[in-house]
């Protein structure tokens, strides 16, 4: 039972040291939002963060958008072989017989 008193003593010793009020330290040591810059920029600053973070996910979503490898590589490939035709650098037998090539 003395060695939980003492126990408790012991731990009760950081409450104790302020319980007659004020010894030269406030409980935020000077960082609170007691009307300082802090209540002005405070809220300014988690905007900012709050902007970067949408930025960041924004840019990781388009850029994750734009490298779908295999549906993007095989569509643009064919973009390209209709435009050949269309342009006539190739015929309908080659186009035909790469469109299958591709296709497969």
């Amino acid at each position: 039972m003395k060695r939980l008193t003492l126990l408790l003593a012991a731990l009760a010793q950081p409450a104790l040291a302020d319980a007659d009020g004020y010894h030269g330290y406030d409980h935020m040591m000077g960082w609170g939002y007691g009307g300082g810059l802090g209540m002005i920029f405070g809220p300014v600053l988690w905007l900012i963060v709050l902007g970067l973070i949408v930025a960041g996910v924004i840019w990781l979503v388009r850029r994750l958008e734009t490298q779908s490898p295999a549906a993007s590589s095989d569509n643009s490939a064919l973009a390209e072989l209709d435009m050949r035709l269309a342009r006539g650098e190739i015929d309908a037998e080659d186009y035909a017989a790469r469109k299958k090539l591709l296709t497969s």
